[in-house]
């Protein structure tokens, strides 16, 4: 016999249509075309990023012909917004869960040492911020003769926290260097 439900999930890929995903992963044609339309409704279908995982919830088939119809569907469509699709009453309808966003940056400060990339990552800065971060010093010091070990580095940098605990963080804010008798300070400013 057969289960009466699955579980499965299905994951985007590049370039992929929401639809064809869900019919890979055994959804029928008319609710992953349904599907689909609830959730453009709600996002460009285009903007779901590749690698997003579709948690899917099959319910009980007619016979071994056919597919199984879609129960539940649950997507975090934006990083601050998921969609679940549930079936009631034959029908499916979408429910939006809007996630709430802090976007306080992060600061992170500490000890040149004996590397400031190094200290800088082990401080928990992204590579890619690090290297904004020395790129920006460079047009002010040079970093091999200026700076010492025991110089402090100050850098911000643009975060987002969901309330659902993922962490996105984004391009530096500022760049500073205590020297102890000498503070270089660059911010990034995109104003008028």
């Amino acid at each position: 016999p057969e289960r009466p439900v699955i579980e499965l999930s299905a994951t985007i890929g590049d370039g992929d249509d929401f639809a064809h995903v869900l019919e890979r992963a055994g959804v029928g044609g008319a609710d992953a075309d349904r599907a689909a339309q609830l959730v453009g409704q709600a996002v460009s279908l285009d903007s779901i990023p590749s690698g997003t995982r579709i948690n899917l919830t099959l319910g009980r088939r007619a016979s071994k012909s056919v597919a199984r119809p879609l129960e539940r569907l649950a997507v975090r469509a934006k990083f601050d917004l998921a969609l679940r699709i549930d079936r009631s009453g034959g029908t499916l309808g979408m429910t939006r869960q809007p996630i709430a966003i802090d976007d306080t940056p992060l600061r992170i400060q500490g000890l040149v040492g004996s590397s400031l990339y190094r200290s800088a990552r082990a401080a928990g800065a992204p590579a890619s911020v690090v290297e904004s971060y020395i790129k920006a010093l460079a047009t002010k010091l040079s970093i091999g003769r200026d700076i010492a070990a025991a110089d402090s580095f100050d850098l911000i940098v643009e975060r987002e926290r969901a309330a659902t605990g993922e962490v996105r963080l984004g391009k530096l804010l500022f760049a500073g260097i205590d020297q102890g008798a000498k503070k270089l300070q660059l911010v990034k400013w995109d104003g008028p």
